[in-house]
């Protein structure tokens, strides 16, 4: 099972578009983490047979979308959130304490703009970073996890500004 994973597109597809393109046929799955719900919707409709989970960001106000949920991929259960409310700004443990509690296994987010993959505790923390706004100085990123033997692993990816799409880090 292999789940592409965006967050943070605030209304720019372009990018999102192409690597759902280039990717087509290799995923099973997308995770989109908010800010902008209405850009996993639109990547939605234009990628039908692509099963889409989505969740709002602190900058969407739709009535509909969840603030979080609990999504199985590869027998592993992932808790999707945009964590502005869980303030992973300052901290990642209270959003991998309330994980714990929700039964997941691994929790993903956004909202920083900055990639986490942390698989040494007991609660895989990953955050793809931002498909259009990146914060750290580097490239727009994306994520890919891939839930094989029971074993979940991330991978950030970057999209260069050649169009090319590298591997930046496979996690710890």
């Amino acid at each position: 099972m292999k789940v592409l994973v965006l967050s943070d597109s605030h209304g720019r597809i372009s990018t999102a578009m192409t690597v759902l393109e280039r990717l087509t046929g290799r995923i099973d799955m997308v995770f989109h983490l908010g800010d902008y719900d209405e850009d996993a919707m639109a990547l939605q409709a234009m990628f039908p047979r692509l099963p889409f989970h989505y969740v709002k960001g602190n900058n969407d106000y739709g009535r509909e979308t969840p603030s979080h949920k609990l999504v199985n991929a590869g027998g592993k259960r992932f808790l999707l959130t945009h964590g502005h409310k869980e303030r992973v700004q300052y901290t990642l443990q209270t959003i991998a304490y309330w994980a714990e509690e929700q039964g997941a296994d691994g929790v993903l987010f956004g909202h920083t703009h900055v990639p986490v993959n942390d698989g040494t505790g007991r609660i895989y923390l990953f955050n793809p970073g931002s498909i259009t706004l990146p914060r750290d100085g580097f490239m727009p990123t994306f994520g890919i996890i891939t839930v094989e033997n029971g074993r979940i692993q991330g991978a950030i990816m970057e999209y260069t500004s050649r169009g090319e799409i590298r591997l930046r880090s496979n996690g710890l």
